[in-house]
């Protein structure tokens, strides 16, 4: 995931990569993947988490309620669990993280 900045309140989804020793991972290959924030926030692959093959990124849903959950100034991490289809699971070594913004209004448009 590229670095990114959230501001609390924003709703749109966020593009993921999911790289295998610097490769992209095959899609063929996954049966789902798990994407959790720090803070407890979970989405799946394929319920809620759609894969765009153009770009080869996962498109994780935000939406305004969600964002506003995360600390205001602070920070949220990522993580990843892909499950194969052979049933290998392997999660990220690394986690990635997003700076999140505060906002003056706390209210869902």
């Amino acid at each position: 995931m590229a670095v990114i900045r959230i501001k609390q309140g924003d709703q749109y989804s966020i593009p993921i990569a999911l790289k295998l020793n610097g490769e992209d991972i095959d899609i063929n290959d996954i049966a789902e993947v798990e994407f959790t924030f720090g803070n407890g926030l979970r989405k799946m692959f394929p319920q809620e988490v759609q894969y765009n093959s153009a770009d080869n990124c996962f498109y994780l849903p935000l939406t305004q309620a969600e964002t506003f959950e995360f600390p205001a100034n602070g920070s949220v991490t990522l993580d990843t669990r892909v499950k194969f289809v052979g049933g290998n699971v392997i999660g990220a070594q690394r986690m990635d993280s997003a700076a999140v913004a505060d906002a003056t209004s706390e209210v869902v448009l």
